[in-house]
């Protein structure tokens, strides 16, 4: 019997490449748009800095919508359309709150930003903080302002400490279920920590979070997007019924791989 899945993810990967070759020069035409945004983003991004610099306790909501508002302009020039298929809660939540999601872009925490209307607790890798304001101009970067997404991205068992804290005084926050970057697109196998089924508490209201078609934007310009597709569903939602399966550990395991596109699963 042929193994038909390999042959599929083959050629998926095969069209992405060629996807990624037709559109290199539009992403390019797509940061020299953003050129003319400059002389408004270079003074206020010099001036952020310095402000975080003398007075950081102050600065975080200031900061932190100039990020939003950056990043929803930065992907609208790179050619992303996103499509709420079911989208994040709009309202802040009033209790503790977990957004779980897959680790399956570089900038993730940066595409994040766009999807609340509230500020989120996000797992920034502090490689972010190289990230050039612009393409053409890369000598001016983020350095700490990337700091006010949230927290450094650490292995789960790392993160937790901090990841309770930020429960503990009520800050909404996303929570990677894997380690390293996967995509559906290249991978067979969703990796899942072992811990992340403790975390679903009864006192903490948990979401799973899936951005799909995130993996494939590089193959869009302004002009043809790429669309993504977002799907935010609770874990009472997702976990229907789980508990009365012959194995409720692995059924929500399971249901985790298909909620994210995955055709297994391997605990880590």
């Amino acid at each position: 019997m042929f193994d038909t899945s390999k042959d599929y993810k083959r050629e998926e990967l095969h069209i992405a490449i060629h996807a990624f070759e037709n559109s290199k020069w539009a992403r390019i035409r797509s940061h020299a748009y953003m050129l003319v945004l400059l002389p408004i983003l270079l003074p206020v991004h010099l001036s952020l800095l310095l402000w975080f610099t003398i007075a950081r306790s102050s600065s975080f909501s200031l900061g932190y919508s100039y990020l939003k508002l950056y990043f929803f302009v930065y992907y609208y020039f790179g050619g992303v359309k996103r499509i709420n298929t079911f989208p994040t809660p709009q309202s802040p939540p009033t209790k503790p709150t977990i957004f779980f999601t897959t680790k399956n872009y570089a900038l993730l925490p940066c595409f994040l930003t766009t999807l609340f209307s509230y500020p989120v607790a996000l797992p920034f890798s502090q490689y972010l903080k190289k990230l050039p304001i612009n393409f053409f101009f890369p000598f001016v970067r983020f350095h700490s302002l990337i700091t006010l997404l949230g927290y450094d991205d650490q292995p789960l068992a790392e993160s937790l400490p901090l990841i309770q804290e930020n429960l503990k005084n009520n800050i909404p926050t996303v929570v990677y279920i894997n380690p390293d970057i996967v995509t559906p697109t290249l991978n067979e196998a969703l990796p899942i920590y072992k811990d992340i089924l403790s975390l679903l508490d009864t006192s903490i209201e948990c979401y799973f979070l899936a951005c799909k078609g995130l993996d494939m934007i590089h193959a869009g310009s302004i002009l043809l997007p790429s669309l993504v597709s977002i799907h935010c569903k609770s874990a009472d939602d997702l976990f229907e019924g789980a508990d009365a399966a012959l194995n409720p550990e692995f059924e929500k395991y399971s249901r985790l791989t298909t909620f994210f596109n995955y055709q297994n699963f391997k605990l880590v």
